[in-house]
């Protein structure tokens, strides 16, 4: 026999305020979370390796995942979430380790763009080349299906979280 509290969450939508109580979705956050834990715990230790913020990483991941598109100074504070001499403070600190230089804008005069420097590759190729070995036989025993989901699943959960962080800031 059920008791009435399950019946009644059972047959009752959840509010996204009150989260998915169903046992599948209680295992993807607590894994999202231990995930995100060991992930910043990672950067932490490889960022001290290499004297490296964890400010300092997501702005070279800001960088580095740029491709073709010119990532100025403004951009970086705006992804970042930091103030124009935060910004500067991590940019002077990346230029000193020898992780980016600032070069002219290529369209516009009165801007400047950040490259990442072949050391900086370098680093994040020894950084993030340990992880990725032992990602790969995860990765490896997913069918393509399987990894099109994950990816679909972490995408929207990422969007998720920024969305939630936004109301964080329009609640304030």
């Amino acid at each position: 026999m059920q008791d009435h509290n399950s019946t009644h969450a059972e047959a009752t939508p959840r509010s996204p305020a009150h989260g998915d109580r169903r046992p599948e979705a209680v295992r993807a956050v607590r894994a999202m979370a231990a995930f995100a834990t060991e992930s910043e715990m990672y950067l932490a230790a490889t960022g001290r390796d290499e004297a490296l913020h964890r400010t300092d990483l997501n702005g070279l991941r800001v960088v580095m995942s740029a491709g073709d598109e010119p990532v100025t100074p403004r951009r970086l504070s705006e992804a970042l979430q930091l103030s124009a001499p935060a910004t500067s403070a991590m940019l002077d600190r990346l230029e000193r380790l020898g992780h980016v230089t600032r070069r002219p804008h290529p369209h516009d005069r009165r801007s400047i763009v950040v490259v990442a420097t072949d050391h900086a590759h370098t680093v994040g190729a020894s950084m993030f080349g340990r992880v990725g070995a032992r990602m790969a036989p995860v990765l490896a025993s997913r069918s393509a299906g399987e990894l099109a989901v994950i990816a679909q699943f972490l995408e929207d959960a990422s969007a998720a979280t920024g969305a939630a962080r936004a109301d964080i800031h329009t609640e304030s």
